[in-house]
């Protein structure tokens, strides 16, 4: 799983690579990357937290009730999903002229309109998300990793496509159609292979109260609350980038993305790799070893980050002119690049111990505690975006971000603390 996600990140900082020689920080770059917001927030948010919720719930219900019962909870939670996604849509079709004017308010009238009509192509996504997320969790409760974890290299691959035979006719809503095919490409990937399993690909939008649905209700809103919070956060973000002037929501998604493929492989893999355990122990109530496991984890996370973060710090120039500075991206874009780089990728061993942490609360069954985290880190990172871009500019948005990872990753260990506190005495 580490492997192809790395493979399906990988593709995805190609994708802004080739984009970057097309669109460089273009005006045109930063519509579709505001008009992706939105979008992309509903999705990771309402897929993003469906997936999880399901997979141990299918699991029981298959290990209890057979397949027949595996199936009938399939097509109601797809229904579930589908209605969530297709309501989704339609609320941001009927408000996205008054959203987008916030999110971009410092755009002039053409640019918004570029955005506007990029951010209604986006729209046909959501509905896709359903099925993509539900298939998915068929898939992972049968012990298939694999094919879920790579299916997502139909996005970027499709727009790179695109870009290079296209963009030139058609500019920035290349990007708009390749998202929108690479994740229609995924869908038909996932729908295939859940009826090869022998499972139905149509839902159900009967008996919604069914006591599955209840169960599946109960663990999926609290996630999906927590994802919202977090998510803001990037919203906040590029928002307050937009006020600085063009092209700089383009320098600071450029300047992240490093960051965020590192993390999203290694914080994935190092969440994947303890919360066995953690759980475990944590059902064992072995409070004293629950406690080592945790500190030897966060230690080993600790050791290995800190250096390499170092490393990517003091390379940021040569590494960002390596992978960006062609075409449209010229050399004064990669100076402001390299800075918003330099201090994105301070945020990982922050981000890598909040992983750690965050594996721990799901082991407690204290989910509910992300909720209070993401509030106290939307707050904070609000209050140092406005702070620092003020100081810094768009690189002090950067900078904010380690600072509410540090916040974040404080919060939910007081809060853990107060919740069980027998881990952090050893059991005394």
């Amino acid at each position: 799983m580490g492997a192809l996600t790395s493979a399906a990140k990988v593709a995805g900082a190609a994708k802004v690579m080739v984009t970057a020689r097309f669109f460089g920080t273009s005006d045109a770059l930063d519509a579709f990357l505001i008009a992706f917001l939105l979008p992309s927030f509903i999705s990771d948010v309402i897929a993003g937290s469906f997936t999880p919720s399901l997979v141990p719930l299918l699991v029981r219900t298959r290990a209890e009730g057979g397949e027949e019962a595996a199936h009938r909870l399939i097509r109601r939670a797809l229904g579930f999903a589908l209605t969530a996604m297709l309501a989704a849509a339609v609320t941001l079709g009927l408000t996205g002229r008054w959203l987008l004017p916030l999110a971009g308010s410092s755009f002039p009238v053409d640019k918004l309109h570029l955005a506007t009509t990029l951010f209604f192509g986006l729209l046909f996504w959501l509905p896709m998300s359903a099925y993509i997320a539900t298939w998915r969790a068929v898939l992972n409760a049968h012990g298939w990793f694999a094919l879920p974890a790579i299916a997502p290299l139909a996005t970027p691959l499709a727009s790179i496509v695109l870009l290079y035979t296209l963009a030139e006719r058609y500019g920035v809503a290349v990007l708009c159609v390749g998202t929108v095919a690479g994740v229609a490409m995924e869908c038909i990937l996932l729908a295939v292979t859940v009826r090869h399993l022998g499972y139905p690909i149509r839902p159900v939008w009967n008996d919604w109260t069914a006591p599955e649905l209840a169960s599946l209700r109960r663990q999926y809103l609290p996630l999906a609350a927590s994802a919202i919070i977090s998510f803001a956060c990037v919203i906040v973000d590029q928002s307050v980038a937009g006020r600085l002037g063009p092209g700089r929501i383009s320098a600071l998604v450029y300047g992240t993305k490093l960051a965020a493929v590192l993390l999203a492989v290694t914080a994935s893999a190092a969440g994947t790799a303890v919360l066995p355990a953690f759980s475990r122990l944590a059902a064992e109530r072995d409070w004293k070893r629950l406690r080592r496991s945790v500190l030897i984890y966060s230690g080993a996370v600790t050791l290995l980050m800190t250096p390499l973060t170092a490393a990517l710090v003091m390379g940021s120039g040569p590494i960002v002119r390596l992978l960006f500075e062609h075409g449209a991206f010229h050399a004064g874009a990669a100076q402001l690049v390299t800075e918003v780089q330099r201090f994105a990728l301070l945020q990982a061993p922050f981000a890598m111990l909040l992983a750690i942490v965050t594996r721990l609360a799901a082991a407690l069954s204290a989910n509910r505690l992300l909720v209070w985290m993401g509030a106290a880190a939307l707050i904070t990172d609000i209050i140092l975006d406005v702070a620092f871009s003020r100081w810094m500019g768009v690189a002090g948005i950067a900078l904010a971000t380690p600072a509410v990872q540090c916040v974040s990753l404080c919060v939910l260990v007081v809060l853990l603390r107060r919740h069980e506190p027998r881990v952090f005495s050893g059991g005394l």
